[in-house]
């Protein structure tokens, strides 16, 4: 009886273990420029506890800020990535510099419900005397899953350099097979770096709806974006609107990997 029954046990314990690594996973991922937590229309204001309130009521596990400021006087010294990271909930996060300000530094910056494995950054491509440009990258491992390579950056505003830049981004990340990024782009939908990234790449959505300014905004010039594959698939996007915390809109797109 037992020889019979040790084939079915094989089997039984082969089929778990296939479901095990097909299993996929729901992420909720957020990108958001905040402005160094500074609403627009109250000038000198600084409101961290606004925008961790922003990503705590979106239920968000995954979020990519940008125009981040760290113990700068502009901020009264506050250390804005280690306070978003607090007050929002999502323990796990690194801050990755672009410029130094008075006082402190100024660039983008990853919030994580789950483990932070690993981290780096790159300068960007830069015209001579712009302002420097970083693009942050985190390996995330949620248990029981692989790891997840999540970037986040801000492009430039002129629009030729902005296509380098894009360019590098693909040369970093075009390999990469878990693979969430995002940010603030400065471009729209049908400019030749959006395309470019379109074609490579999936988008959280297809359907544009702008992003900025908050109010009344004009134009969508913030992305999120995954690797172009079968086992990776776009469950929803929205734009958070009527949220007057920064001169952007929040983005938050469900991602199952």
């Amino acid at each position: 009886m037992r020889i019979k029954s040790l084939p079915i046990l094989l089997l039984l314990n082969i089929l778990s273990a296939g479901v095990f690594v097909a299993t996929a996973q729901e992420y909720k991922v957020m990108t958001y420029n905040v402005h160094h937590c500074n609403p627009p229309a109250l000038k000198g204001i600084i409101a961290t506890d606004s925008i961790a309130s922003v990503i705590q009521k979106s239920g968000a596990d995954i979020v990519l800020l940008q125009e981040v400021d760290s113990k700068s006087n502009r901020v009264q010294g506050a250390d804005q990535p280690l306070q978003l990271s607090q007050k929002s909930g999502l323990p796990y996060y690194r801050f990755f510099r672009a410029i130094d300000l008075p006082g402190g530094e100024y660039g983008v910056m990853i919030l994580s419900r789950y483990p932070i494995t690993s981290s780096t950054s790159y300068p960007l491509p830069a015209i001579e005397k712009g302002e420097q440009r970083v693009i942050g990258i985190v390996g995330i491992k949620p248990e029981g899953q692989k790891e997840i390579c999540v970037a986040c950056t801000h492009l430039d505003l002129p629009k030729g350099i902005r296509e380098a830049q894009v360019a590098f981004i693909d040369s970093l990340l075009g390999k990469k097979e878990r693979l969430i990024f995002g940010g603030d782009f400065n471009a729209s939908p049908e400019s030749p770096e959006i395309k470019y990234l379109r074609e490579r790449y999936t988008s959280s959505s297809e359907t544009f709806q702008n992003t900025f300014p908050n109010i009344n905004p004009e134009v969508c010039i913030d992305y999120i974006f995954t690797r172009k594959a079968k086992t990776t698939k776009i469950l929803s996007h929205k734009i958070l609107d009527s949220i007057p915390h920064s001169d952007h809109l929040p983005v938050l797109a469900e991602i199952r990997l």
